[in-house]
């Protein structure tokens, strides 16, 4: 079912690319970068991820790369003793595309496809182990604001997918699968 839902959101957001608010006749490209922050729960508390992305904007289609990664360890229930935060980060590709662009403020869908890690940090001596890979699946929704012609603000939701590779041994990876908030920061040439 999770399979079927990630193809249909890939496919949805780049039939949206031919289906921009651009004329024909009005070949828009240009550059943008983002600054985020997002806030999503992992087991009993909160953990906070900081990213960004870079590329390009054809046709209002945004299209480029992407890097996510904890700023704030998430603390999990360990198997004996010792306390542990885990980590996790991903990078990959970025698809985006903002409807109704021309008003203030408009929706922006985007999907995030990349690759990462994730580790348990033991809390006293500050080692990690237990590494694990998986493929992240992120899609989105946000309401974005331009602040100006080149800055825009969006707040938005979104959910992480994450998909084995390497299968941890002290806990289970399904803990990072969470729903999330972010706040966005984005500049570039619309």
């Amino acid at each position: 079912m999770m399979r079927k839902l990630v193809f249909i959101l890939i496919l949805s957001l780049l039939s949206f690319a031919g289906f921009s608010q651009a004329q024909p006749d009005e070949y828009q490209q240009g550059g943008f970068c983002t600054i985020n922050g997002q806030f999503f729960s992992v087991e009993k508390g909160m953990s906070i991820t900081i990213g960004g992305s870079c590329g390009f904007i054809v046709k209002d289609f945004r299209i480029g790369a992407y890097f996510d990664g904890m700023s704030k360890a998430a603390r999990i229930v360990g198997t004996d003793s010792n306390p542990y935060s885990l980590r996790q980060s991903h990078g990959g590709i970025y698809f985006g595309y903002p409807f109704f662009n021309d008003h203030s403020f408009h929706l922006v869908t985007d999907i995030k496809v990349g690759y990462g890690s994730s580790a348990l940090i033991n809390a006293v001596s500050r080692k990690g182990f237990d590494r694990a890979g998986f493929v992240a699946i992120v899609p989105s929704a946000a309401v974005e604001y331009s602040i100006t012609d080149i800055l825009k603000i969006s707040l938005g939701i979104n959910y992480q997918f994450h998909i084995k590779v390497k299968t941890p041994e002290l806990y289970k990876q399904s803990v990072l699968n969470a729903p999330g908030v972010y706040l966005a920061l984005t500049l570039g040439l619309f």
